[in-house]
């Protein structure tokens, strides 16, 4: 099973189902867990009185999981409901703490993921998060890392300020960066796909879809042609419509 995990403060809920939602159409079998103190993954899914408190859905193709704090929790559920864990191919995890996964368990995933903003209280919880983490530390070497800036805005605050807050000899910063502006159109299509309960993906923007298309080709390990199949089948579905 490939382990993708996306660190940090922002609330990442909506894009980590756009991207399980491509795995899904790709033919994968996605396990995509909200180990975070918001939950926000929750706002997307049907509303129901009888979910527990940590739970795994069914969600447009693939497993979502929320209310595991941590991975032993997580492992049990499985264990005690399906026996024993499910043949994933891909696990999304989305978390901003140190409970679920520790620094020195980091080196296991296929790819980490750092997200961040401009916005002052998210850069001084990732800077908190960096040092529980205590990545320099827990690895011979440095570790590699994607860097997310979620949503980008232009400001009088430059990148090298994020760097600077976020320990820049913990972390191995590997290129491309991704940045996601949100615009209108972007903020519209979440709400909407919030109160239906669908990851729709018509009505996003240009720069935000092709932001997501990358990050689909860079942690997936896909050409062109796989990233391409895979948009237009999400495109079709008409799940929850």
């Amino acid at each position: 099973m490939k382990q993708i995990v996306f660190f940090g403060a922002p609330d990442k809920s909506h894009l980590l189902l756009m991207l399980g939602k491509l795995l899904a159409t790709a033919g994968q079998r996605v396990l995509l867990v909200d180990s975070t103190f918001a939950q926000s993954v929750q706002a997307y899914l049907p509303d129901s009185e009888e979910r527990p408190a940590a739970f795994i859905t069914e969600f447009e193709g693939m497993d979502v999981a929320g209310g595991f704090i941590t991975f032993h929790q997580l492992d049990r559920y499985l264990k005690q409901t399906e026996g024993k864990w499910p043949q994933y191919d891909v696990m999304l995890l989305d978390t901003d703490h140190t409970e679920f996964v520790q620094g020195r368990e980091l080196s296991s995933f296929a790819h980490r993921v750092w997200c961040g903003s401009f916005e002052k209280l998210a850069l001084k919880k990732n800077a908190e998060l960096m040092r529980r983490l205590g990545l320099a530390q827990s690895a011979a070497k440095l570790l590699p890392f994607f860097k997310l800036v979620y949503p980008f805005v232009e400001s009088t605050m430059t990148e090298g300020y994020f760097d600077f807050l976020y320990m820049p000899d913990a972390a191995q910063w590997q290129e491309p960066v991704f940045r996601i502006p949100l615009d209108d159109r972007d903020v519209s299509a979440m709400i909407d796909n919030q109160h239906h309960s669908r990851i729709q993906v018509k009505k996003l923007s240009g720069s935000y879809v092709r932001t997501v298309l990358s990050m689909a080709r860079t942690l997936f390990d896909w050409d062109r042609r796989t990233v391409k199949t895979a948009w237009k089948r999400a495109r079709r579905d008409r799940r929850g419509t």
